[in-house]
This record gives C-alpha cells, structure tokens and sequence, in this order.
C-alpha cells in the first residue's frame, strides 16, 4: 500500500495516523458501524445509545472525513465497504481481528531510538503466567469472521476439497479455524491440536458451537508429539515461524500423517530474503528484529524443508489477507 504512495504524501500523513487508528479501533470498540446500517442522525444515534451527542456527531463526521460513513444532510450511513465489513455478525467482519493484532507488542516499535544506538533490548521476562481465559476470548474472536471467511474461499479453490472428510488443525488456537474448514462440507470431522494451556479454551470453544460429534482435541508439542494420522487436510495457520526449526524432520511428520490424496496448506508471513519486503509484515516483525530475536519466515523455507521432507508437490501463493500478506503453501505427498 505504502509502496504506491509517495513519501511527501506519507510523511504529511504520518502525525495524524495515531489519530485515524484511533478513530477506528473506538468506533469498532462502540459498534458504531451495526447502527449505521440505515440514515440515522447523531442526535437520533444518541438518544438510542445513551450517549453524548455531540461528541457523537464529532465521532460520525470523522469517519465520514475519511470515507467510513456517507452523509446526506444531516443523516450519516455506512459506506458499502464499512458495511461489508465492520458490521458485527456478517461474514466479512475484521474489528476483532483489527483490535486483536493492533495492540499486539510487536506493532509498537517502543524504544527504537535506543535499540538502534546501543544495540538489542530484549522484552522484560515475567513469571506472571498468561491469562488463557481473556486472552483466549479475543482470540476466538479475532480468529472468526472475515478470518473463517477467507480460509474457506482458499480451501475451495483446492481440487481436492470436495474430497477432505478429516482436517487437523494444528497449533489452532481456539480453534475457530478449524470449524470454519470442517463446517464447509456436511460430513466433516476434525482434530484440534494445540499446547496443553490451551486445552480449557478449546473445550469451550467445541462446546459453545456444539461440535461435540465432530471435533476432538489432541494437546503437546507438536514440533516434538505425536499428532495423529488420517488426515484429508492439515491446516497451518501462523506456525511455521516455529514448525520450521523442525527442518525437514517435522515435514515428515506431516506427510505421514495424511491419507494418500491429503493436503497440507500453510499460511505464514513469507518475508523477502532481505527483509525489504511485504511492507506490512517486514515492518510487523521488526520490533522483535531490533530486540535480538530474529522473527519470520523467509520466502522458500517451507517449500525447501516440505521438499527435503518428502513433498512430491508444492504451491505457492501470495495473497493480502485481513492479517496482512500472507505466503499461501500448498503441499501435496
């Protein structure tokens, strides 16, 4: 995106952009964009709502200055776009996804200054476990909507998805990914597999779908554990950064573990060899860089060790999905 836009533009831009993320991340938070699904003034917002109006008329004429809402007199109304996919409940909806990623450490490139003058900083280790609970919540969240939705459309473009009847989903999450994919054909069934921390979040997020009859979980280390066999599809989302120190030894494993026919199909970030690019995860990735850990996986790593570990097939793909560019690695025994 910044590529196609000149640096006087950018630079011009760059003091208000915390202002614009702002705007956004709190008309997400307000669900503003469900209410603006027809014409609707701010004072008539408002007095819905219990809020202050006019702050609420400022809200709305900010997002109409940057092009979320239209306005006709003084009604405001999404823009076809705002409503595709921020209105909470369609299948497109990224505000989880939006809040969840945005305030990941990793976006906030704290003391660069310092780091680049003395050298790494690494983050402060604390021995305060996570809280699996909240964290898993926004999880789920963050892992549904638009992100179920652009899995499946990938996942249908496959010549053998008609034929996928057992997935697993591996380092899963809450595991909303994984529903996505065995939800999309009648019939389906699947494993989810992650650490054993996550196995609570999980078991709830099987029983609040009520995928009892069709999910099951396995927990572990999946670089080292035994991840079952039997699969029509594996999916990898996101882990790659951690499956690929498992060099072609893990690639192994997982073609072991498809039936004949099976697929594998690995999302990840998929950075230039120098680093000079995707934009968006060059720059995602760099405050881990600065801090002495160096952070993602390079273009050809996947197909190198998928072929090292006995993949006869491997596709490759580049697409902007709703978490950024992504390499799309399709790899068949």
């Amino acid at each position: 995106m910044f590529t196609n836009t000149s640096i006087y533009e950018q630079l011009t831009a760059l003091p208000y952009l915390p202002a614009y993320k702002r705007l956004i991340e709190g008309a997400i938070e307000l669900d503003v964009f469900s209410q603006l699904e027809e014409p609707i003034t701010a004072a008539e917002l408002a007095q819905r709502l219990g809020w202050h109006e006019g702050n609420t008329l400022y809200l709305l004429q900010g997002l109409h200055s940057i092009g979320y809402v239209g306005r006709t007199g003084n009604t405001f109304q999404n823009t076809p776009d705002a409503s595709k996919y921020l209105v909470k409940g369609k299948s497109a909806y990224i505000g989880s996804v939006l809040l969840f990623f945005g305030s990941n450490q990793g976006m906030a490139l704290e003391n660069l200054t310092e780091q680049v003058k003395n050298g790494p900083k690494p983050m402060e280790q604390t021995e305060q476990s996570l809280d699996f609970a909240a964290y898993g919540a926004m999880m789920r969240e963050a892992q549904s909507g638009i992100r179920q939705q652009e899995l499946v459309e990938i996942a249908r473009t496959l010549p053998e998805n008609s034929q996928i009847k057992h997935i697993l989903d591996l380092g899963c999450g809450a595991g909303m990914l994984g529903i996505a994919i065995v939800n999309d054909v009648p019939g389906r069934t699947g494993v989810l597999f992650d650490q054993t921390p996550m196995k609570p979040l999980m078991e709830e997020t099987i029983s609040l779908y009520r995928m009892q009859d069709k999910l099951s979980i396995i927990t572990g280390d999946f670089t080292k554990d035994d991840i079952g066999t039997g699969y029509d599809l594996i999916l990898c989302s996101s882990i790659m950064l951690f499956a690929i120190m498992g060099g072609s030894a893990f690639f192994a494993k997982l073609r072991n573990a498809l039936n004949p026919g099976g697929v594998v199909l690995c999302l990840n970030e998929g950075l230039e060899p120098d680093r000079s690019g995707p934009w968006d995860m060059a720059l995602g990735y760099l405050t881990y860089n600065m801090q002495g850990m160096p952070m993602g996986v390079i273009k050809g790593q996947v197909a190198e060790n998928a072929k090292a570990g006995g993949f006869k097939s491997i596709e490759n793909r580049t697409l902007l999905l709703s978490t950024g560019t992504h390499d799309i690695n399709i790899l068949r025994k």
